[in-house]
């Protein structure tokens, strides 16, 4: 399974969960910039703007980790929480980012590769 082939509404919990994963040290990185870029790239140009504002909508972390309870389909939390961990590993995991990480791989009972 691919970027492209998550549903819209899983489009939109992953583009939330970049935008508060960017946003979790304090500054966002070039890493940060290109999965944006790359994200960009997946999603066809007028789905990806509705999946921006829709993302752009949730305006709280809570309200990002409550929609990610929504993502169901196993496949789709693999591939987000693979975005997600491949965004933050260059730059060396900080704090927040760990708790983002963690609190996901509970909402979604994977098994966390920060744990140990």
């Amino acid at each position: 399974m691919s970027v492209a082939e998550l549903t819209e509404s899983e489009q939109v919990v992953l583009l939330a969960l970049v935008g508060l994963m960017a946003r979790a040290d304090g500054r966002v990185s070039e890493v940060e910039m290109d999965t944006l870029q790359e994200l960009r790239e997946q999603i066809e140009p007028e789905r990806f703007e509705r999946v921006r504002e829709a993302a752009a909508a949730l305006d709280s972390s809570d309200a990002i980790l409550h929609a990610a309870g929504s993502v169901m389909r196993s496949a789709a939390t693999q591939i987000i929480y693979g975005v997600l961990l491949g965004m933050a590993i260059p730059d060396t995991i900080g704090e927040n980012e760990a708790k983002i990480l963690e609190r996901l791989a509970t909402i979604w009972g994977l098994e966390s590769p920060l744990e140990g």
